[in-house]
């Protein structure tokens, strides 16, 4: 759809409620706060739409809480705390329209430095680390406070979507518009763990008493400094300063490579005057990436007959020219599912939706049945094509062979630090340009359902002590494609 499916991920220095207990037995216990009052959020007495992924016999509350926990639980199996971690958990009304929508907001509830057993001296880490290197609890707030979008299930948000999906099990297919609620809660728990800078947006941290941990890892490759080495102004512009944000601990930069891949392109290759590569694409949140799927034919623009003629967001009437072919696109009024899918039931092999504004369109969304890639463009780059159309244009949906890792710069992984700030999103997230995509993404990506995949290595990085996943952490894979790594 036209949607930009975030999540805000802010620090809240706050108390919360008292405790309800949801315990899940693991090499960490969470318990689970529910914040909510009677009768709302994970209180909700109604009964959940059966397309939901709800589970029989269930409440709409139950079955929210039940997700929540599914994600705990799967947190308590990767982390080692001997401290019960508490998170203060509510579904509230967030920012929201009809093409876009903040999903959820998490942070710790405080932060500590100097505690017993820390790794590092003047070095905050979140609560919920601290206290598992002190053995104790530090404090008597929960360890993270989380909010999560109400309002995704009543219509008042993201237009055609039906609502959350609470399904948990990664091998049934999520229905069509319905936006998975389980990511969106693994990330936002992620947030509380410690994926945060603990810098605010002017570049100053938290608080002068003690340098956050993630500022040994911040590196700007264009002053070849570190954050923690760095003045609040240097800072300061290092926040916006992308593609030169990169993270450098030893464990994200050893692991990168068995979860990044060759940057998604679209590739002219004719005429000549326009051909070349470009990787300022967005990649789908529906259909196979175009990793698994490239494709190549010749493009043609579609045609639906119904003001304005190319957006796609009706069924098309030039479906003979498209057929076997790459349909061209204009972002518009429906959803991004919508266009591919009316491309693809005229037989396009795949699809490039062109911007209608500046920077990239979403490319958000979820539909199973859609089997062909797509990717979004730029306005300009979508301008271009089109002028040459006449004389036929032949592209390539796929990816740049010829280029590093997606979403590194010198084999690092880079933050995420566009221009302007982003606040609650801004260097505490990695890269949107990560490909294959990565869960502690700006923008949910609904490619990513329940794995950790370079997270666990940066907790490693900041003394996290973890659990193995799926993956093994071996200290001797090297090298290390990261030209900066810290020792």
């Amino acid at each position: 759809m036209n949607a930009d499916f975030r999540t805000f991920c802010a620090i809240a220095l706050v108390a919360a409620c008292g405790l309800t207990g949801t315990r899940a037995q693991a090499s960490a216990t969470f318990v689970i706060s529910n914040a909510n009052g009677a009768g709302v959020g994970f209180n909700d007495p109604a009964t959940p739409n059966a397309a939901a992924g709800c589970n029989v016999g269930e409440t709409l509350g139950q079955c929210r809480l039940r997700v929540f926990t599914v994600a705990a639980n799967q947190w308590g199996q990767l982390l080692d705390s001997t401290v019960t971690i508490t998170v203060s958990g509510q579904m509230i009304s967030q920012t929201c329209s009809g093409t876009s929508a903040v999903l959820g907001s998490a942070g710790p509830a405080t932060v500590h430095a100097n505690f017993v057993n820390a790794p590092r001296s003047g070095t905050f880490y979140v609560q919920a680390e601290a206290n598992s290197r002190a053995g104790s609890d530090l404090s008597v707030n929960p360890d993270i406070n989380a909010n999560f979008n109400v309002d995704i299930d009543n219509g008042t948000c993201l237009t055609g979507t039906p609502g959350w999906w609470y399904g948990t099990d990664p091998a049934v297919a999520i229905p069509s518009g319905r936006v998975p609620l389980l990511p969106v809660v693994f990330h936002e728990l992620g947030h509380g763990l410690g994926f945060v800078s603990l810098y605010n947006n002017d570049g100053t941290p938290i608080s002068v008493a003690a340098t956050p941990i993630w500022g040994y890892y911040l590196y700007d490759t264009s002053t070849s400094k570190l954050w923690k080495n760095m003045s609040n102004a240097e800072r300061l512009a290092s926040t916006t300063n992308d593609p030169n944000l990169v993270w450098t601990g030893p464990r994200t930069s050893k692991q990168s490579t068995k979860f990044l891949g060759k940057p998604a392109a679209l590739i002219i290759n004719s005429p000549a005057g326009i051909a070349g590569t470009t990787t300022n694409v967005q990649t789908a949140g529906f259909g196979p990436t175009v990793y698994q799927s490239p494709v190549t034919a010749s493009v043609v623009l579609a045609v639906d007959g119904t003001a304005p003629v190319n957006d796609a967001c009706e069924a098309l009437t030039n479906g003979a020219a498209i057929s076997g072919n790459i349909a061209l696109v204009d972002r518009g009024t429906c959803n991004f599912t919508v266009k591919v899918k009316n491309a693809q039931n005229v037989g396009a092999i795949g699809v490039i939706v062109a911007n209608n504004t500046t920077g990239l369109p979403g490319m958000g969304g979820s539909d199973a049945t859609i089997t062909i890639p797509s990717l979004g463009i730029t306005q300009a780059l979508g301008t271009s094509i089109k002028a040459n159309l006449a004389g036929g244009v032949n592209a390539t949906i796929g990816v740049d062979a010829s280029a590093g890792l997606s979403g590194t710069n010198s084999g690092c992984v880079r933050l995420f630090a566009p221009n302007p700030v982003q606040p609650g999103s801004s260097v505490s997230h990695f890269t949107s340009d990560a490909f294959p995509n990565l869960l502690m993404e700006p923008a949910l990506n609904t490619s990513i359902f329940n794995k950790v995949d370079l997270t666990l290595p940066l907790f490693q990085d900041i003394d996290w002590k973890t659990q193995p996943e799926d993956i093994l952490f071996i200290d001797g894979f090297d090298p290390s494609p990261c030209a900066f790594v810290q020792p």
